[in-house]
């Protein structure tokens, strides 16, 4: 950087080496101080890399640093010596690897002709199946001679392929524009399909894919865009990292494994079970320490929703509000949150809604069941896929429309207030939901009739929905 009294390093190295240090950047006065306060220090005990005032500069002493930089740079553009300029820490990409798996490198060499690219008709270049690994180092492709030696497709004289293989990164990088239509062969990409589904609404993934597979899949798509293949900018329009799953300090992932094997745990309770149990154990994008132990909760969740689906229709009769009701909050509360990625509080609310429905009976339960059923599909797939089957539906439970809600009926028949004189709860009351406020005012009132005896009500004020707040003298 060559300023030693502003870099941690060029103050290091200039110490060592007895070099001077000229202070340019006052450490005694703030960016918002005034001017005389730009104190000029004689000596630095440490590099200073705060904000303050520019010293020993010239035309540009008392200048705040910030301001300095932009003005700067702004009169060398103007005489012609520099321009202001973004520089990114960006390098060159280096794609090749040496091992087996991986897209082959389509080039070939040839002694005559140099590096030439395989022909588009002949691509392309297929990895043969006859390798040997050995773990010696070098690309195992380049032990296979059958493979290695070619044809040059410009002279047709001999020639080797290229040994090593593409980074998967590249792969990983355009890959989202073969999913529409990944039988295409007319380019790259069908853009026809490909603007039904284009760019990726939502994209998840692990947090240490941001450095590397992201940041390379956003090169691919700006080079595209450029090239006036794609018709956006960003190749995913929102990003969700998932959490991490922790044991015993241990972190759980592709590369360090799953440090507790879900084996043992999926042959005692099933897949389902296990899969409910993770996302039930806390926000997704927060993580958790795994603790196994809980996992018989989520078990006997699953075997009350079994018994429910499996449960004979109950005999016709007339509807329960307060299960309509409860069956349609369940239905609000699960889309919203998955939507949001809050996959415990979903869960949470399946579970309070298959307790009521144990406890149910009449068209309203049954009603209420199919809906679980529905909404458990995505969460718990094999238990709900065949208890759609034996409960003598059509297709598959996957193909089904989503359930909606009726916004009427998710609101509570009734609710509960707490009752507040001079500050302090008093008493609770329940009040029909659209009970109106002067009502209210007096079924509280003579709820607690024996608090206010002698009394004189000097204000009463209901918050909706909370509580019913009374003074008295």
């Amino acid at each position: 950087m060559a300023v030693p009294a502003h870099d941690e390093r060029d103050f290091a190295f200039a110490k060592q080496y007895g070099l001077p240090i000229r202070e340019v950047i006052s450490a005694g006065a703030g960016a918002g101080a005034p001017e005389s306060e730009a104190t000029e220090h004689p000596q630095l005990e440490a590099a200073y890399v705060g904000p303050g005032r520019m010293v020993r500069s010239g035309p540009y002493s008392g200048t705040p640093n910030e301001v300095g930089k932009r003005t700067i740079a702004s009169a060398a553009e103007k005489t012609g010596v520099g321009a202001p300029a973004v520089t990114y820490r960006l390098r060159d990409w280096l794609i090749s690897r040496q091992r087996y798996w991986g897209t082959p490198i389509p080039v070939v060499y040839c002694d005559t002709d140099g590096i030439v690219p395989v022909p588009e008709d002949q691509l392309p270049v297929v990895l043969p199946r006859d390798v040997q690994f050995t773990g010696r180092g070098g690309s195992p492709l380049a032990k296979i001679d059958a493979f290695v030696n070619t044809t040059c497709p410009t002279c047709g004289g001999p020639a080797k392929r290229e040994t090593d293989t593409m980074d998967t990164f590249v792969d990983s990088s355009w890959y989202v524009y073969r999913y529409p239509d990944p039988k295409f062969d007319g380019l790259f990409m069908n853009v026809d399909v490909a603007k039904k589904w284009l760019p990726v609404r939502r994209y998840t993934g692990g947090i240490e894919h941001a450095i590397l597979h992201l940041l390379y899949a956003r090169f691919v798509c700006k080079a595209l865009r450029d090239l006036g293949y794609l018709w956006f900018d960003e190749p995913f329009l929102h990003l969700r990292n998932q959490g991490t799953i922790v044991f015993k300090s241990r972190k759980m992932s592709k590369s360090r494994g799953n440090v507790v094997a879900p084996d043992e745990y999926v042959a005692r309770y099933g897949a389902d079970t296990l899969r409910l149990f993770i996302m039930f154990m806390g926000p997704w994008t927060e993580g958790n320490d795994w603790d196994g132990s809980g996992i018989e909760g989520t078990w006997r969740f699953l075997n009350r929703v079994w018994g429910l689906g499996l449960s004979e229709p109950a005999p016709s009769g007339g509807r329960d509000a307060e299960i309509d009701g409860a069956v349609q909050r369940t239905i609000k509360k699960v889309t919203e949150d998955l939507e949001a990625y809050h996959f415990n509080t979903a869960i949470a609310a399946m579970m309070e809604l298959s307790t009521a429905l144990f406890h149910a009976s009449g068209p309203s339960r049954d009603d209420g069941v199919q809906a679980l059923v529905l909404l458990l599909a995505p969460f718990a797939p094999h238990l709900a896929e065949e208890l759609w089957a034996r409960m003598r539906h059509g297709q598959s439970a996957a193909l089904q429309a989503w359930p909606k809600w009726i916004e009427a009926l998710t609101q509570d028949a009734t609710k509960e207030l707490a009752i507040q004189v001079n500050g302090k709860i008093k008493g609770r009351i329940t009040v029909a939901a659209d009970a109106s406020e002067e009502a209210v005012k007096a079924q509280a009132c003579e709820a607690i009739k024996g608090e206010l005896a002698g009394k004189t009500i000097a204000k009463l004020v209901v918050v909706p929905g909370r509580l019913v707040n009374i003074v008295v003298k």
